[in-house]
């Protein structure tokens, strides 16, 4: 697939560490292309065959004040919230320390359709795609 991401940044992406943090759940970390027994478990036992990780974070990889970025990620928890779906607090990390770390949601049971229109909506280059097999795949947006 041809894309308009840096292929520096998409390296970033393919080595990041997608942590979920959130007090619900325990904590577990994701990297794409490898299977994720805590995640493939908590989609289980939610009763889902989907999910994904997405941000509102600096749309197009284009800094925002901190400022822009906590609202934007607002609007996303109620955008999901409208959906009907659940969500886990999450973050995506670079363990390189190369790029800032970014305030993420584990959307249970998020269509390919709604995970697509998610990332859309908030400007992002990419998003994490899961089915139930507890693999995340990294979906380019652009």
């Amino acid at each position: 697939m041809t894309t308009e991401i840096d292929p520096a940044l998409l390296a970033i992406y393919k080595k990041s560490d997608y942590r979920v943090h959130d007090a619900a759940a325990p904590h577990f970390v994701m990297h794409i292309d490898e299977p994720c027994e805590p995640l493939r478990t908590l989609m289980l036992r939610s009763g889902v065959h989907s999910a994904c990780f997405v941000s509102a974070y600096n749309p197009r990889s284009e800094p925002r004040t901190e400022e822009e970025n906590v609202r934007a990620q607002e609007f996303l928890r109620q955008d999901v919230s409208g959906l009907g779906l659940k969500f886990l607090e999450g973050v995506g990390e670079d363990p390189g320390g190369d790029c800032a770390g970014e305030p993420c949601l584990l959307v249970l049971g998020a269509s390919r359709n709604d995970t697509e229109s998610l990332g859309r909506r908030y400007g992002q280059n990419a998003v994490l795609w899961m089915e139930g097999d507890g693999i995340p795949k990294l979906m380019l947006l652009r």
